[in-house]
């Protein structure tokens, strides 16, 4: 696990991915926050569809983007805080 967060420290530093953890039910938050550069967020219930719109979405405003342009994701409706 150590190795896959460096990993992922070092390709987000790179601006190679934006890496988002996203628990589902049971999961261990803490285990995905050492794993993941932002705060994991949790699942609420079984909203796997507007996960994905969300995420669709967050991908047409990033393609619509010029490299290096800070693009503000839409608001997640599919967690729980």
């Amino acid at each position: 696990m150590q190795h896959a967060a460096q990993q992922v420290r070092r390709e987000e530093e790179n601006k190679g991915v934006a890496f988002f953890a996203v628990g589902v039910d049971k999961a261990n938050m803490a285990t995905l926050a050492e794993i993941s550069v932002r705060q994991p967020l949790k699942l609420r219930g079984l909203a796997f569809r507007e996960l994905f719109v969300w995420l669709s979405a967050s991908m047409q405003r990033v393609s619509g983007s010029k490299p290096g342009d800070q693009v503000p994701l839409p608001p997640t409706g599919w967690s729980e805080i």
